[in-house]
């Protein structure tokens, strides 16, 4: 994997960038006049192992409510300011640990430099500069004619250089996000040649569903690989305990969550034997609840034959390999217990798994 390593920031108790594991964020979807449900919705992310949470803010009574929530909540709280830089000066006084602010719609250079004016003061206060395809600046997009991926990397240019050669600057960071996957990875790339800053990526208006999934891990893991990613947000039409799983996943399969479960599954055949589909369902969504990726490292494995399906099993923490009216279990490689019925052996597979985790039985 290249290893990318940007200067290091601080947003909050955070460090970014300097070859540091990418940090993964969300974004609140309840309005901040709705305080309690807002600040509940943020206290879920938290609890599900994501520090950095952002959040719209609208106007001033958005802004009037930031110093509370700053209060009451325990992870870095980020302000995402569009159209109105007074806004981001609110809520840089308000205790926030960044500012995200799009330089397509935030008022020119004039607004930009007060912003940051403010920003010098706090340490421990990140900006991010957002460049996205849906608010590039007006001669941008009337000299490239679309927000293509070299409309959008012109764009970070000129920011980074104000911001770094202009108003001596440089506690911030990147994102230069487009639908396209392809898009994306393009200009990611273009800035990481030109800026040390680090690169908060995603794709954005993914989607949801499992395209949106798709698009993002592909995005995203590739940048991952390329070592172009400090932070990233995973953009789903979606609620954000969706956004998160979704992020460990493609934070697991990059070889940064070194402890956690893991699923081996087969992807069966003709030979696949019992009700592999209906188990599976029932031992993903039985992670999920349990938050695999908070639990001590495990590695499990579930298999539909007699082909395959003994040595995967041997080769994990606990297994299960299902057979013709049958099913092995299998700790450590060695197998335990014969079953001829499946369901009580699958009831003895999660039992095991919530034994090692040191789960109560509901």
């Amino acid at each position: 994997m290249t290893v990318r390593k940007s200067r290091t920031i601080r947003l909050g108790k955070t460090l970014i960038g300097g070859g540091r594991p990418p940090v993964l964020q969300t974004m609140i979807t309840t309005p901040l006049d709705r305080f309690d449900d807002a600040l509940a919705e943020a206290h879920r992310a938290y609890e599900m192992g994501c520090r950095v949470v952002r959040t719209a803010v609208r106007n001033e009574q958005d802004a009037g409510l930031l110093e509370r929530f700053v209060g009451e909540f325990d992870g870095d709280l980020i302000a995402d300011i569009h159209f109105d830089y007074r806004l981001a000066l609110a809520a840089i006084a308000a205790g926030v640990a960044g500012i995200r602010f799009n330089p397509g719609n935030i008022g020119g250079k004039e607004r930009v430099a007060l912003l940051v004016e403010e920003a010098k003061k706090r340490e421990d206060l990140a900006v991010r500069i957002g460049v996205n395809a849906g608010s590039l600046e007006k001669d941008l997009l009337e000299e490239y004619g679309a927000p293509t991926a070299k409309a959008l990397i012109e764009s970070t240019r000129r920011w980074v250089n104000f911001l770094e050669h202009e108003l001596d600057y440089r506690n911030f960071k990147i994102s230069v996000k487009s639908h396209s996957v392809a898009e994306t990875i393009a200009a990611c790339r273009a800035v990481a040649s030109f800026s040390d800053a680090p690169l908060h990526v995603g794709i954005t208006e993914a989607g949801g569903g499992v395209g949106g999934r798709i698009k993002s891990a592909v995005g995203i893991g590739i940048l991952v690989q390329e070592g172009l990613v400090d932070t990233f947000r995973v953009s789903l039409t979606a609620p954000i305990e969706d956004e998160i799983v979704t992020g460990m996943h493609i934070l697991k399969a990059c070889g940064f969550l070194a402890g956690g479960g893991e699923i081996v599954s087969c992807p069966t055949c003709g030979r696949t034997h019992g009700a592999l589909f209906t188990y599976y369902e029932k031992l993903e969504r039985f992670f999920d609840e349990a938050r695999w990726w908070l639990r001590p490292p495990l590695t499990v494995a579930l298999m539909g034959c007699e082909v395959n399906g003994p040595g995967e099993a041997k080769g994990a923490d606990l297994g299960l390999a299902l057979g013709r009216g049958s099913a092995l279990y299998f700790e450590k490689g060695n197998l335990v217990e014969k079953f001829t019925d499946q369901q009580v052996a699958f009831r003895h597979f999660l039992m095991s798994i919530r034994k090692r985790w040191g789960l109560e039985e509901n």
